[in-house]
């Protein structure tokens, strides 16, 4: 065995070392980094030699090789974490909605439409009881006019919130577009890199991240390195400039298109109530749909009959309708509340794995700094051996 055998040896110490300490520089250095994933040097036992001793056959160790530097991630952490962060974002978009849609009605309160109706049906029932009275007549004028300017500022309110929904959808369908076309980018930049692509990597699963949010959707690693992505809902592949479909897209993207079904549907009830409201009302309205509602300008201001049990009806209707709103914002807000927990109590795990901890790194580095003054010292040894035998070992 040649002594410059073990000195190579211990030139592959000092370079595993040395890897590692880099590495573990860089971890500290990104600690605080968004997105960047813990690296960490993987190592085997180089080839062996073959010798022969009085045994046999036998190997002889040749030290250390650095087989590659690589990200630390949990692949089923990361699906789990954008399943969560999908779900949330769909809830939290809905929720939004119907939290609106609540404020714009006003119920219960003394400026919503129930209320309106009820006091016009009061001034009726005064009006009934003196039907001569020019005062009362004014009152019955003035609350249906007031009853008219309430249902158009609830229709006008609601079809502002419709086209808000759309708007924001359009902003979201191009925000998807943008993040899947620089991941196609970056996986044709990571195919050309190499397995050890580790900052591209860290780049393109941000970007897969902040896609999740905008649509609930499944990624797979091919063996070129390239991410394929697909709705999680029906497995169709998600490609650059081809068309989103919001209602199968999940996230906020789903989210919007439900909100968008569920104002239009509350629209179209608040809607039927007034104008069934408005009908009751005898001659006094014209125009009677909600968003043209208007007094009518020779209205005879006589009680029509029946109209007590119309109103009756309406409001009962129209409480319901109130009701059933309440349950499902309150529904939308408890899934909210779930889905976040779930999504912060992942990313909690995901973080341990592929997070950077200074208590850890700093382990390492005290290990690794051991680990290469050992190899130093192998070296230095080594090289006292050489020159013993080259400087001072006297012909004889």
């Amino acid at each position: 065995m040649s002594t410059f055998h073990t000195l190579e040896t211990g030139n592959r110490g000092l370079s595993a070392s040395q890897a590692s300490l880099s590495t573990t520089g860089q971890n500290i250095a990104n600690a605080n980094t968004k997105g960047y994933s813990r690296q960490q040097v993987n190592t085997s036992s180089s080839a062996s030699l073959e010798v022969w001793t009085n045994q046999g056959s036998g190997q002889l160790g040749t030290g250390v090789s650095i087989d590659s530097v690589m990200r630390v991630r949990d692949r089923f952490l990361d699906q789990q974490y954008r399943g969560h962060t999908a779900e949330f974002a769909e809830w939290q978009t809905k929720s939004e909605a119907l939290g609106n849609v609540e404020t714009i009605l006003g119920e219960p309160g003394d400026n919503g439409l129930n209320a309106s109706m009820g006091r016009l049906w009061s001034a009726w029932q005064d009006l009934a009881s003196d039907p001569s009275n020019s005062a009362v007549q004014a009152v019955v004028k003035e609350r249906a006019q007031a009853f008219a300017d309430v249902a158009k500022t609830i229709d006008r309110s609601m079809g502002d919130l419709t086209a808000e929904l759309k708007e924001r959808t359009t902003a979201a369908e191009k925000e998807a577009q943008t993040l899947i076309s620089r991941i196609e980018e970056l996986n044709k930049n990571i195919m050309r890199t190499g397995p050890q692509a580790n900052n591209l990597r860290d780049e393109r699963d941000a970007a897969v991240d902040e896609l999740s949010q905008l649509m609930d959707i499944k990624v797979t690693e091919k063996t070129d390195g390239s991410y394929a992505i697909a709705l999680a809902s029906n497995n169709q592949p998600v490609k650059a400039g081809e068309p989103l479909d919001p209602e199968t897209a999940g996230g906020k993207l789903g989210g919007l298109a439900e909100a968008a079904a569920t104002v239009t549907s509350y629209r179209e009830n608040i809607k039927a109530a007034v104008t069934e409201f408005a009908e009751a009302n005898g001659n006094v309205f014209e125009n009677t749909a909600p968003g043209e509602l208007s007094l009518a300008k020779d209205a005879k201001l006589e009680l029509p009959k029946g109209l007590d049990e119309d109103v009756k009806k309406v409001q009962a209707d129209f409480r319901s309708l109130v009701s059933g709103l309440g349950a499902e914002a309150q529904s939308a807000g408890y899934a909210v509340s779930t889905q976040q927990q779930l999504m912060v109590s992942t990313e909690n795990r995901r973080q341990s794995v592929a997070g950077v901890s200074l208590d850890e790194e700093m382990s390492n580095l005290v290990k690794f700094q051991h680990a290469y003054n050992a190899a130093a010292r192998l070296v230095s040894t080594t090289d006292e051996m050489l020159d013993t035998i080259i400087n001072r070992m006297a012909a004889r």
